[in-house]
Parts: structure tokens; sequence; C-alpha cells
């Protein structure tokens, strides 16, 4: 992940400036309290511009924004996680599988053996169930959204019993045909990365509604499912890669620490000095 340099505050000029005036306790004090106001500073312009430019990352890259008290006039704001620093620094094409297996839901297959009480696959293969959640008509770019069912869809699914997937047969036309994914090539040298890839069904086919009551209310919620594993189709999971946000980077650019430190120096003069 990109490194931004510190932040350097150093009042220690103010203490020849008003000679006799200032100790260096309060120089020390007032240089904790600029640190922290210039942290907390930056700290909600990065989550502001996150909720501006992120969708469906938001809700994981915010979880994982934390500031650091490294001690006295040292703090630190940490971005961890290995999503949100893809999505901070970017990342190259790369398949989504190397990722999956990873995952403390990982399940693995168990042998099979026929009637003679002979093994005919020895299982052991992980796999891994995912779903993905489908907002409703005119919901992306909210938080934890990346899709929105079309119209027609919504339409089958609103007044559907709970649990109940929707099947090939009753999928409309164009959404019953299985999606394409295009070859991804490398943008520098040209070379191809990752050729052309064809979903085996429909993203909508097994969407179903699920429903969660809180207090009076009832929230439907929408959810199709992919099975990944060790025998998937090689090209079946591959991201095309993530642009860089450089979020942090913007919010250092964004922030007068200077004018918040001229402040906060002007104030606690106004407290400290006979008028």
């Amino acid at each position: 992940m990109a490194t931004i340099p510190p932040i350097e505050i150093d009042l220690t000029g103010l203490k020849s400036q008003f000679l006799g005036q200032i100790s260096d306790q309060q120089i020390n004090e007032l240089t904790e309290t600029c640190v922290q106001l210039v942290t907390q500073a930056v700290y909600s312009k990065w989550e502001a511009l996150a909720k501006q430019e992120l969708h469906s990352t938001l809700p994981e890259y915010l979880h994982n924004l934390n500031i650091i008290d490294k001690g006295r006039f040292q703090k630190q704001i940490i971005l961890t996680g290995t999503l949100p620093e893809m999505v901070e620094s970017g990342a190259s094409p790369f398949d989504l599988k190397e990722v999956f297996k990873k995952s403390k839901c990982v399940k693995y297959t168990v042998p099979v053996y026929n009637r003679k009480g002979k093994m005919v696959y020895q299982g052991g293969d992980w796999y891994l169930t995912i779903p993905f959640r489908q907002g409703t008509p005119g919901i992306v770019g909210q938080a934890g959204f990346a899709n929105e069912m079309p119209q027609e869809i919504y339409a089958l699914m609103v007044h559907r019993a709970a649990n109940s997937p929707l099947t090939k047969a009753e999928i409309p036309d164009p959404y019953n045909v299985p999606r394409s994914r295009a070859a991804i090539y490398d943008q520098q040298s040209g070379k191809l990365l990752y050729g052309e890839y064809t979903h085996k069904a429909s993203i909508y086919e097994g969407l179903v509604k699920k429903q969660a009551a809180y207090g009076k209310t009832v929230q439907n919620t929408y959810r199709s499912f992919r099975r990944a594993g060790a025998n998937s189709d090689p090209l079946a999971f591959i991201h095309r890669g993530i642009k860089a946000r450089d979020l942090a980077k913007k919010a250092v650019e964004q922030t007068d620490v200077e004018q918040i430190v001229e402040n906060a120096t002007y104030q606690f003069l106004d407290n400290i000095l006979p008028n």
C-alpha cells in the first residue's frame, strides 16, 4: 500500500516569540491538541471521500479504517484488510478463487465409493458457496450494492414466497441469457491475460427472496449464489482489476493543516496570555 509522508507539527518557535510567557509544558499540550485535531480532520475527510466514491466495498473499507494512538505527538490512520488495500492502491487483474479458497467458510468434498466399496473419487477438493446481494431497482450507489435487478426481474421477485428460487424457465428474455466477460489484456503491453468467459447460467437463475423481521416491519433482501471451487472453470472468477482510489492522498491534500494549527494556536494564546 502507498505510504503517505507524515505530517509534522513543530510549535517550538512559539516559546521564543513569547519569551517567558509560555512554558515547555504548554507548548507540548498545544502540540498534542493540534496533532489530535489534524488527525481527526484527515480521518473525517478520508471517510467522507470513501462515502462519495465507493459503493459495495464501502462497509468493509470503513470497518478497516482506524486511528491508532502511537503515543504523545504521534497518531496514525491505518487501512487494513486485503480488499480495502486493493481498493486504495489498485490491483491488476487476478483470480478471485485464490481469495475464496482462504475463506473460513470453505468446505471440502468427501470421498465417493461405488457399491463394491472401491473409492471412485478421493474428495478433499475445496468449494465455497458465494452469496451475491442483488439490489432493487434504483439502489445502485448505496453502500453494499454493486448490482441492481432490472424491473422485470424485480416484478417476479417482490411478491414471491421467501426462499423460493427463481427457475430458468421463469426468467424473461434477455435476462435468461448467460452473460459474458470480455477477454482481459494488459493495458501497457497489450498481452492477453485472461480469455473471454461466458457464464454457465443466467445470473438471476436461483435468485431468492430472504425476509427478516425488524420490530413490526419485515425487510426483504434478494440474493443469488455461485459455487466456486477447485474444479471451477479456470476463467470463471477472474476480476478485471481495481483502479487505485488513493483516498488517503486525497484526504491529506484536501485538509488545510496550516489553518487548523493556526486556529488552535490563536485560541490557545487567547486563553493563556493577558489581555
